[in-house]
């Protein structure tokens, strides 16, 4: 299996966190832990310490006022979702699993209903599906082609301050 193409996910300012943690972006940090995470066989030694790191995001911080932005929303559920991702890769623990692909599924079907005539959802649904069947065949293709969809469906909804550029 392929590892992701270095900037596919650096464009993904929704996706990533807005800020800089000791003076590497945030960026990066989500894009090599997703980077990573493709790679099954191997073990995430530093699994634990990502985890407190993207704990520190903003994204994953209480706030008063809510989650009330599009960008805001996206954000929350892909550092919710690579959280769990984490725990589930590092500790192998299968509560953490079910947590992230419910996390992954609650976002898609969020989308769909802010998008006319979406179907994210019946497309998570069917990649985790895959995903669980011992058969991956395709499944590095059909969660990129999927992820494009996703990140074009959130961008058409974000308003021109969210510029998808803001992290290159």
């Amino acid at each position: 299996m392929s590892p992701p193409a270095p900037n596919a996910w650096r464009r993904c300012s929704w996706a990533c966190g807005r800020t800089r943690r000791g003076g590497k972006p945030t960026c990066d940090f989500y894009a090599e832990s997703v980077r990573d995470l493709w790679y099954a066989d191997r073990s995430l030694a530093d699994a634990a310490e990502r985890v407190r790191l993207l704990e520190r995001f903003p994204e994953l911080q209480p706030n008063e006022e809510g989650i009330t932005d599009v960008a805001d929303t996206y954000a929350f559920f892909a550092a919710l979702s690579l959280r769990y991702a984490l725990l589930a890769h590092g500790l192998g623990n299968a509560d953490d699993a079910v947590s992230c692909g419910h996390a992954a599924l609650t976002a898609m079907g969020m989308l769909d209903q802010n998008v006319a005539g979406a179907s994210l959802l019946a497309e998570e649904q069917r990649l985790q599906s895959l995903s669980l069947s011992g058969n991956a065949s395709g499944l590095w293709d059909a969660s990129v082609t999927a992820g494009r969809e996703r990140f074009r469906a959130v961008l058409g909804h974000l308003p021109p301050r969210h510029a998808p550029d803001r992290c290159r």
